[in-house]
């Protein structure tokens, strides 16, 4: 499956949620847009430097929760760049169908010698929502992704998705430690 549609493969793919997400209770602090386009066949420094875990993941909060999800997301160039899966799956739910897609999707690409470029993230922004203290969060994460490629062992770059905008929605449980249970999506630019 081309890069491109990964993620929007992946997002359409989860099952809509039963609920609604609640009023933001905590609103997390807004991150700067930093997309960049990846103009060669090598994939760019921004995709195979894993990023880095924002302080806030290490509390079960709203603010957490956010954190958590953006970084969650923020992993999505890097583990198409380097098929380095093992920081996306310690953070899914066994039964989380969108991170389960992009597992796969990712195992597929590397299979057939391929790795993905591009596609990078910028969050917008995010908040959270404390549902169950210690326990159940929302999050609801505006971004961007890049146009993403899938590069071939001859580095041949094939277009595989459009620069898109999205807004989505996480739940997610604190397990001493973030775990991502279920993600919808909603492409906001058409």
């Amino acid at each position: 499956m081309p890069a491109a549609a990964l993620l929007l493969a992946a997002l359409t793919a989860c099952s809509p949620s039963t609920t609604t997400p609640p009023a933001a209770t905590t609103a997390a602090a807004s991150q700067a847009p930093t997309e960049t386009a990846t103009s060669t066949a090598e994939p760019s420094d921004a995709t195979t430097v894993a990023p880095e875990r924002p302080e806030a993941m290490a509390t079960p909060s709203a603010d957490g929760a956010a954190a958590a999800a953006s970084y969650f997301l923020q992993l999505y160039p890097y583990l198409h760049a380097t098929g380095d899966l093992a920081e996306w799956k310690e953070m899914s739910a066994d039964d989380c169908q969108f991170c389960n897609n992009v597992i796969n999707d990712v195992e597929q690409i590397f299979a057939e010698g391929n790795r993905g470029s591009g596609s990078e993230v910028s969050v917008i922004a995010s908040k959270g929502v404390e549902i169950s203290a210690q326990d159940s969060y929302s999050a609801t994460i505006e971004l961007t992704q890049g146009t993403s490629y899938i590069v071939q062992e001859n580095g041949d770059r094939e277009p595989s998705g459009e620069f898109g905008e999205y807004s989505m929605y996480f739940a997610l449980w604190w397990r001493d430690g973030w775990v991502v249970r279920e993600v919808d999506v909603t492409r906001v630019d058409g």
